[in-house]
């Protein structure tokens, strides 16, 4: 049985003070705003799975540990005893041997898990004491200690694994290292059940480099003037062992000379391929870098087929927040404590409507907090020039999104908006009738102050170009010519794109002043 992550906490890791995820056993879609840590996420998953500590010194204590907690500490007593952890841990369900269970941890529940705690070093108090004393901003990141265990308090590394992962990162896939690394962790993977068969290869490749020696470069080493010690050979340090020799291969082709976007599909398609078995968690970091829309959605398949094994993705591409089910959405915020948002609780019905749905602008409106629904594209057109009539602001100054949904899914994304606690206004036409198309059909959400409908309300003017005729009549006979009223319902976009560009002002009609107001409270 593989290892599954049930909880992730983070204390002073990097932007997070005190933060818990309680990922899904399959499959897990971080998506956010810049910044907001899904990176963050993936790392600390890999790092405390690797074991290793020189990973940690590589990176820098001075870069992970919150900086929020240096700052309180700077700002508070400065003292040994005051000084912040630093603590990653993960909460596992497996089947494990028995120095996994314990209770060290932060929850002090007896349970599986492993840990990463960065920590002044007691051996180090006295100079650490000292050096505060001395130095009034000094932070002594050089005095801690990094140490990997398990909620057993025994302490692993990378040659003692108790959580098989590997990343891929599509905005570092040219790079060597990057590369070197998911080949000799797939390498180890795919031989993990058979030491001896890797024992071998080892062997073998020793013995083909000693051949080498010997053979190919004894002319040249017989040219050394005699009585001399001296001879060529091939180098015999740890880089060029058989592991970070290894290449993957495609039709004859090294992946390191493939397209970045062809990387980014065959890493994750490999990586697929032992999800469950050699590989317990697969941490995909922005897969629609470099990739076509097509190869994208066939990325996104691979991965919806995939039955074992549990992922990580982060993303801004709502093809794949969609297509592998919203409920499956981790919807990370600005808050450094506490939880993300999950939409694990939302209708199957709704998360199978998007699915099935052309693809929506779900990630933007999922880590928006104050969002404008509009039902056509020529609302949408219009709509800033409206905002910024108003207001005197641009939408996005006042951290207000409008996004056009095209009409019948108002209900799908308000069931969204519920579970995310954004600020949602829906502009909507009364189609005749405004009780029931705009009161009795929203009525679910009545009692829901995030949540607003606004439409005309004369059931003459069914339409948002109806009333727009009537409200800028002057206007658009002049724009119109001949039956303005019926140019504008005909060509609706058109229409809008011509009121667009002109610098004469556009009256805002009523419901449209409400939505706008309504959204800035």
């Amino acid at each position: 049985m593989p290892a599954i992550i049930t909880k992730i906490k983070l204390i002073n890791y990097k932007r997070f003070k005190n933060y818990v995820i309680e990922p899904k056993p399959h499959i897990n879609i971080l998506i956010g705003d810049n910044e907001s840590g899904k990176s963050s996420i993936l790392q600390a998953i890999d790092i405390v799975a690797s074991g290793n500590v020189h990973r940690v010194e590589t990176i820098g204590l001075d870069r992970m540990i919150n900086i929020e907690a240096v700052q309180e500490f700077n700002a508070s007593q400065r003292t040994y005893d005051n000084l912040p952890k630093m603590i990653i841990e993960l909460y596992l369900n497996g089947e494990f041997a028995h120095d996994v269970n314990g209770k060290n941890n932060s929850d002090r529940v007896i349970c599986d898990g492993i840990k990463l705690v960065c920590e002044p070093n007691p051996d180090f108090q006295n100079e650490i004491t000292e050096s505060l004393k001395d130095q009034d901003n000094y932070f002594p990141y050089d005095y801690y200690k990094i140490r990997f265990s398990t909620f057993a308090d025994e302490g692993y590394t990378g040659y003692k694994k108790k959580l098989r992962s590997i990343l891929i990162d599509s905005t570092n896939m040219n790079s060597d290292y990057a590369t070197n690394d998911f080949i000799k962790r797939t390498y180890f993977q795919y031989t993990e059940d058979n030491v001896k068969e890797r024992a071998v290869h080892k062997g073998k490749y020793r013995q083909m480099r000693d051949n080498f020696r010997s053979s190919s470069l004894q002319e040249l080493n017989s040219r050394i003037p005699s009585g001399k010690s001296y001879a060529f050979g091939l180098k015999a340090s740890s880089a060029m062992s058989l592991e970070d020799n290894l290449m993957i291969y495609e039709d004859e082709i090294g992946i390191d000379s493939k397209g970045t976007g062809k990387q980014v599909f065959i890493k994750t398609d490999f990586a697929l391929e032992r999800s469950g078995t050699n590989m317990d968690a697969i941490l995909i970091e922005e897969p629609e870098n470099h990739l076509s829309h097509v190869n994208l959605r066939k990325l996104v398949q691979r991965v919806a087929d995939a039955r074992n094994g549990q992922l990580f993705i982060t993303t801004h591409n709502s093809l794949i927040s969609t297509r592998l089910e919203l409920q499956n959405l981790i919807i990370m915020g600005k808050e450094a404590v506490g939880s993300p948002v999950s939409l694990q609780n939302l209708d199957q019905s709704t998360a199978k409507y998007f699915m099935k749905a052309p693809v929506a602008n779900i990630v933007e409106f999922a880590t928006s907090r104050r969002v404008i629904l509009v039902e056509g594209p020529s609302e949408y057109m219009l709509f800033e020039k409206f905002y910024i009539t108003e207001t005197d602001h641009k939408p996005e100054q006042d951290g207000v999104h409008i996004i056009d949904v095209r009409g019948l899914s108002f209900k799908r994304y308000l069931e969204i908006a519920r579970l995310i606690h954004s600020k949602v206004a829906v502009v909507t036409d009364n189609d005749g009738n405004k009780q029931k198309n705009c009161i009795d059909k929203y009525s679910d959400f009545s009692g829901d102050a995030d949540i607003e409908i606004f439409s005309e309300d004369d059931n003459e003017k069914r339409t948002f170009e109806i009333v727009l005729y009537n409200d800028n009549k002057e206007l658009c006979d002049g724009l119109f010519n001949d039956k303005p009223l019926d140019y504008m319902l005909g060509n609706k976009t058109e229409a809008a794109y011509t009121l667009l560009e002109q610098t004469e002002d556009i009256v805002v009609p009523d419901y449209i002043k409400g939505a706008i107001e309504w959204i800035r409270k």
